[in-house]
């Protein structure tokens, strides 16, 4: 059960869109290079960090990442009833006293609708006040949840395609040719109405 709540906690959740090629990947590498706790929904391996398939094994080393930090991932089954375990075992974690990054990458593999699940729903909405950092990262926009676009405290978008950027726009307010003229590892930061180009280094 998440512990020692503080309301006063930002919300820090973030969402990453891109094309295959477009750097979210690296983008994502970038923004939790320095974190001190980290855990990783990772089935392609993407980030260094060490991974686990049992799921025994990997909640000792949660348990030891909240206790005195370090990185991990989760590499093992990637279906949809393995991934709200996962989420259940993030929420279980959480202290308010430590903040957590947590990675979820090409979320729209995990069969996410718009009505989240018990435990990913729990998460993106309550998990703010007890130190839970939410990095989202896909390619598919349209094939995960609105909320992830439209709630989260920061929102960066690559290169997009055509029928993505208009869908984008209603979401966020950013012109579909702003989208379309990016290269890689540039994105459009969104916080609440501002838009900043950004652009991220490969880290690899």
């Amino acid at each position: 059960m998440a512990t020692n709540a503080d309301t006063s906690l930002p919300n820090r959740h973030r969402f990453i869109t891109a094309i295959t090629g477009g750097g979210k990947t690296q983008a994502i590498k970038n923004l939790v290079k320095n974190s001190k706790r980290a855990v990783f929904w990772d089935p392609d391996n993407d980030h260094t960090c060490k991974h686990y398939n049992d799921k025994q094994a990997f909640l000792m080393a949660l348990k030891a990442v909240m206790a005195k930090g370090g990185r991990i991932g989760w590499n093992g089954d990637d279906d949809e009833v393995t991934f709200e375990w996962f989420m259940m075992c993030m929420w279980a974690a959480l202290d308010g006293s430590k903040p957590l990054d947590i990675v979820i990458e090409e979320a729209a593999d995990v069969g996410l609708k718009q009505s989240m699940p018990k435990w990913t729903g729990k998460m993106w909405r309550r998990s703010r006040k007890y130190g839970g950092i939410l990095t989202v990262g896909t390619q598919r926009v349209q094939e995960v949840p609105k909320s992830f676009i439209t709630q989260a405290g920061e929102t960066y978008i690559g290169i997009q395609r055509a029928n993505d950027q208009h869908y984008i726009k209603r979401q966020t307010g950013l012109a579909p040719e702003k989208m379309g003229a990016l290269d890689p590892l540039n994105f459009y930061k969104v916080v609440k109405d501002t838009f900043k180009k950004v652009t991220f280094k490969y880290i690899g």
